[in-house]
């Protein structure tokens, strides 16, 4: 009986979103009258002066990432346990930089999709 309830609640709870989600919902709040933000009207505009700063500080912590690690390689001398630690500090700066350029380009389709953002750049020209 307790499986039975389980399986009725769980099959409620993944479909009775459903219907909500294929319905379109036109809800424009600007939030620059309602906020004291300044000139930022929308999420999405708030989204998109967020990204710049946060992958720019990202991008610098791979690059410091990838040259410390380029050096402890260098001043091993030899020893392997600090070859292998500048190696895997390498190959994680590497995997670093993949992981920001996917999450760039999954936040640039998220951003064009559910925001509206079409011109999306990482460099903003005045």
């Amino acid at each position: 009986m307790k499986k039975i309830i389980f399986v009725l609640c769980s099959i409620f709870v993944f479909l009775y979103p459903i219907p909500y989600t294929l319905y379109p919902a036109y809800a424009f709040v600007n939030i620059g009258d309602i906020f004291g933000f300044g000139d930022i009207k929308s999420l999405g505009q708030g989204t998109n002066r967020l990204v710049l700063p946060i992958f720019s500080i990202a991008a610098f912590l791979v690059i410091l990432y990838f040259l410390l690690g380029a050096f402890k390689y260098l001043k091993a001398g030899g020893n392997k346990e600090e070859v292998e630690g500048g190696r895997q500090m390498i190959t994680h700066a590497i995997v670093g930089f993949a992981f920001l350029m996917l999450s760039f380009m999954i936040l640039q389709f998220l951003l064009s999709r559910l925001f509206g953002i079409t011109n999306f750049q990482l460099i903003q020209f005045p």
